[in-house]
């Protein structure tokens, strides 16, 4: 490429996500966003990403009003038969070997000028290359800030003795010293991977260089808004003082765009998304309970059939998003179950969260919690039902039942007499839950509103960039 050419190319911003499915949506909504402030953006995938987004989404489509955004595909190092499904080794692979090829490519004609470098926080080698060629790093995290919080203090408590206290002893005993959290959390809210006692094993490994990467970013980009973690933000300013709050991202780029709402990138095919919203449009207003556990969770044939009585005998319209591959076991499915799913219930392999839950059909939202799908649950004024398993759920599970109180926590329990009952609970409420979500709509779309926390904030995060 010719000499003047780049020299005459604007600077522009680098999003890496870790290719993972959940923080990709949320970092293609952040993508667009600077896009739309006029900065000109390069979004940076795995062939294997790449290819799941030309086979599921329309892409062109969606890229199409933008002339500053740009794909480009970058080796993660696995051969392309590799399943790439255990993130763990996905993300040791993305260390090892695609450090070198992505400095490479950051210092070539190619990539041009780059005035920033926006990651999630799971690779480091992100923030290694971003110092040698001193260009400044921002991490956008997809944990909830409360979810850092807990687990930053978990490993940085000052008292050796409260860390024992968290992991050893009675698990339904409150969690007292940390700030922000009083009454909210136990012991056993903890993500599974924060219980163990040895702090040396590998996930509490991968979590304390997560906290000490953050060190090195100039600032922290979070998918919240200041209704929802207001307290806990004021806390994480203590070892992250340039934070920019900017969500729901994705009801924020719905309003940039003077649109009424956003496809998420992803997690559904474009056909049975059509489907289902053909489906919920024949159900009475706020009739159906939304069942979307994510895709990475694998089910047992057990689990299945407890999910599947519950949702059947709630007597509730459900739509139920499934993918085949996410059931563990075979077997036959009895035939009331049967009869029930084919006169109250869908059952879809995709699906769009973000148009479904905006539904008027939808009166309920079962999800594992993790926090990009709460997201999106609370800015639709949703009642959510929870089913934490790991990693940030439990936390963000116990603050949507205990600390907002616009949903419910199963805290892990699959009995179809309580799914049941909490269906029953979320569906039939007309009082403090209802009321308490549609309060808490009101408040998180207001922050993305002209006026509102997040609309500045980010107009405050461009300033910075361009500075």
């Amino acid at each position: 490429m010719d000499d003047q050419i780049i020299s005459s190319m604007p600077p522009q911003i680098i999003v890496f996500p870790s290719p993972l499915q959940w923080p990709s949506n949320s970092m293609f909504d952040l993508a667009e966003l600077l896009c739309l402030s006029g900065h000109d953006v390069t979004f940076v995938l795995i062939p294997y990403t790449h290819t799941l987004l030309l086979r599921y989404f329309r892409i062109e489509s969606r890229l199409s009003p933008y002339l500053n955004f740009h794909l480009q595909t970058i080796s993660d190092g696995l051969p392309p038969d590799h399943p790439r499904s255990d993130p763990t080794e996905l993300l040791e692979s993305l260390e090892t070997m695609t450090k070198p090829v992505f400095k490479e490519w950051l210092t070539s004609e190619k990539c041009g000028q780059v005035s920033c470098i926006i990651s999630d926080g799971h690779m480091g080698f992100v923030y290694d290359v971003a110092n040698e060629i001193q260009v400044p790093v921002f991490s956008a995290l997809t944990l909830s800030p409360t979810s850092l919080w807990v687990v930053y203090n978990l490993f940085n408590l000052s008292e050796p003795g409260e860390v024992s206290d968290l992991r050893e002893s009675d698990l339904n005993s409150l969690i007292k010293r940390v700030p922000g959290i009083k009454g909210v959390l136990t012991g056993g809210d903890l993500a599974s991977m924060c219980q163990s006692s040895d702090l040396a094993s590998p996930s509490s490994k991968v979590l304390m260089k997560q906290f000490k990467e953050l060190s090195r970013a100039h600032g922290v980009i979070f998918n919240t808004c200041k209704a929802l973690d207001g307290s806990i933000l004021s806390q994480i300013r203590s070892f992250c003082p340039n934070i920019y709050t900017i969500g729901p991202v994705h009801t924020h780029l719905a309003v940039r765009q003077e649109a009424k709402s956003i496809e998420p990138l992803l997690n559904y095919s474009v056909d049975e998304n059509k489907n289902c919203l053909a489906w919920l449009d024949t159900r009475q207003p706020k009739s159906v309970l939304y069942v979307n556990i994510e895709n990475e969770v694998k089910l047992t044939r057990v689990q299945v059939l407890e999910l599947w009585h519950g949702l059947v005998n709630s007597g509730k319209g459900f739509l139920w998003v499934r993918q085949p591959e996410s059931i563990v076991g075979d077997g036959r499915v009895p035939p009331k179950i049967h009869k029930g799913t084919k006169e109250r219930g869908c059952i879809v392999d995709s699906a769009s969260n973000v148009q479904v839950l905006a539904h008027k059909a939808i009166g309920g939202f079962l999800t594992r919690g993790q926090w990009d799908s709460t997201l999106q649950g609370i800015a639709e004024g949703v009642p959510i039902i929870c089913w934490p398993s790991s990693w940030d759920q439990q936390v963000n599970s116990k603050f949507v039942s205990k600390a907002w109180k616009v949903g419910i926590d199963m805290e892990g329990s699959l009995d179809r007499s309580i799914i049941e009952k909490t269906i029953r609970d979320v569906t039939e409420s007309k009082g403090e839950l209802v009321e308490n979500a549609t309060k808490m709509k009101y408040k998180v779309r207001k922050s993305v509103s002209k006026d509102g926390s997040s609309y500045a904030v980010l107009d405050h995060l461009v300033d910075d960039i361009k500075n």
